[in-house]
């Protein structure tokens, strides 16, 4: 998996997802940084090969604050 920041293209960090990991992305990492899976030609963690499989992926996502049920406001601003 790699991780780029928004603002500033030259600071990234790949990290090495094995079979079966779970990773939760929040504060900066989910807000400042993209994030993506990497292509299979690209799947390489140091020297090693890491070969692609099927995955799973669960997003949950929570309202900011003052948006719950019942309660008045804007809805979120589109990503």
């Amino acid at each position: 998996m790699r991780l780029v920041h928004t603002q500033e293209p030259g600071e990234w960090l790949e990290l090495l997802l094995e079979p079966g990991s779970l990773y939760i992305l929040r504060g900066s990492a989910r807000y400042d940084f993209s994030h993506e899976i990497l292509r299979d030609e690209e799947s390489f963690f140091g020297e090693r090969r890491i070969p692609r499989g099927r995955r799973i992926s669960v997003i949950c996502r929570s309202l900011p604050e003052g948006m719950g049920p019942g309660e008045s406001g804007q809805p979120p601003p589109a990503c």
